[in-house]
């Protein structure tokens, strides 16, 4: 699986003409700009590079469909919280469990 990293959120606003009532509507192209790692051979074919593949992903929104995706998002980051009290919580516990291993004799 790739891991992409999000390193950059562009956008351009522009205008979309509805052509039933002659009317222009504000729009934005939403760009996310990723990158992840590529491997590539060498011209020999013996020895393999780690390079940065850099990607963007890009999507046409209006106004009310960028306000649902902040409110995803925000979502999004109330889990990412809830998710990040837990690991906390599972780390303590992991901690405390290695420090009882160490702290036990050891029996031969």
């Amino acid at each position: 699986m790739k891991s992409n990293n999000l390193i950059s959120v562009r956008s351009n606003c522009n205008f979309a003409l509805n052509y039933e009532t002659g009317k222009l509507h504000p729009q934005t192209e939403v760009i996310l700009i990723t990158t992840s790692p590529k491997y590539v051979l060498d011209k020999k074919g013996s020895k393999f590079s780690k390079e940065m593949d850099i990607t963007e992903y890009r999507f046409l929104s209006s106004l009310e469909g960028i306000n649902t995706l902040i409110g995803e998002l925000q979502l999004v980051v109330k889990n990412m919280n809830a998710f990040e009290q837990t690991a906390a919580s599972f780390n303590v516990i992991i901690e405390a469990s290695k420090n009882a291993q160490s702290s036990e004799p050891k029996v031969e």
